[in-house]
């Protein structure tokens, strides 16, 4: 079959078509659009999309088709590798600075990215060439970049040269009594972090005023740190109450500022840090990362 004639049929095809990838992230979810991909924070999954256009000398139509989408799917890896580098992993580092000073993390995260796996159906576009999105579990990642942070212990206090404090939210937060939304052992922790500037990261602290360390690396599980993030993150704070995360009895504390160059932390006031810290549960709770930020 001619070239002319393959490239015919293939648009006929095109135009015929209607598959397209039209999942995208519910408006609850903590995501970042990028260029060429996303990372959903709160789905705990990082997507990219790539384009891949009809080799010159396909023999037939299944060819071109088979061809295009290998082309497409290289694409998506090479954008995807760049993407999952913008993912922060704690207040001070993103996934792109632990490759760079990592050879040991840069060829495990390129390892990762390379097992990810194609989602959604092919996208046929109008030009000829094909559109597919593949995607990675942020788990994977985490799995590469928690070992040294969440195996040793936090320390006790950080520097606050970087905090930044909404001190009318601080002084209101004093005020307020720290209860949960009824008597018993409380079944996770929310913090309310709306307007604060908060950005999600795979490893954020809880931190007070003074700097100390209510929550961080050393603190909880790195199994369930793993399997289901250092924290989840929810933009609808009625509807993250009943997330299974924390669900049943949590604990909602308001947060008064962000800690970090990279704004991840997020802080509360000390007195609700000793109050929260005295109820049944709330050990418990942070060990098993049964916690929740509420962002914008």
């Amino acid at each position: 079959m001619g070239q002319n004639k393959v490239i015919k049929i293939w648009i006929m095809l095109v135009a015929l078509s209607t598959a397209a990838w039209a999942q995208s992230a519910p408006a609850w979810a903590a995501t970042e659009a990028t260029e060429n991909g996303q990372i959903n924070y709160s789905q705990r999954v990082i997507t990219a999309t790539g384009i891949g256009a009809v080799p010159a000398n396909a023999p037939n139509v299944g060819a071109a088709r088979a061809n295009a989408i290998r082309a497409a799917q290289l694409d998506a890896l090479r954008n995807l590798v760049e993407v999952v580098k913008g993912v922060r992993v704690n207040s001070e580092t993103t996934v792109e600075n632990s490759m760079v000073s990592s050879d040991i993390i840069r060829t495990s995260v390129e390892g990762m990215v390379r097992g990810a796996t194609r989602v959604g159906d092919v996208k046929y576009l109008s030009d000829s060439s094909v559109e597919v999105t593949m995607q990675v579990p942020m788990s994977g990642i985490m799995d590469v970049m928690l070992p040294q942070a969440a195996e040793g212990a936090d320390p006790t206090s950080i520097d606050m040269a970087t905090a930044k404090v909404d001190e009318a939210a601080a002084a209101a937060a004093a005020a307020d009594a720290v209860t949960p939304a009824a008597s018993g052992p409380i079944t996770g922790l929310i913090i309310d972090a709306r307007g604060l500037g908060l950005r999600p990261s795979m490893s954020p602290r809880i931190v007070d005023q003074n700097g100390g360390i209510l929550y961080g690396p050393g603190k909880y599980s790195r199994e369930f740190a793993i399997n289901q993030g250092v924290v989840g993150y929810h933009k609808d704070p009625l509807a993250a109450q009943s997330d299974t995360r924390v669900a049943g009895n949590p604990l909602t504390v308001k947060g008064v500022g962000t800690g970090g160059n990279l704004a991840t932390d997020v802080i509360i006031s000390s007195s609700a840090a000793q109050k929260a810290a005295m109820l049944e549960g709330f050990a418990e709770a942070l060990s098993n990362c049964r916690v929740m930020f509420i962002l914008d």
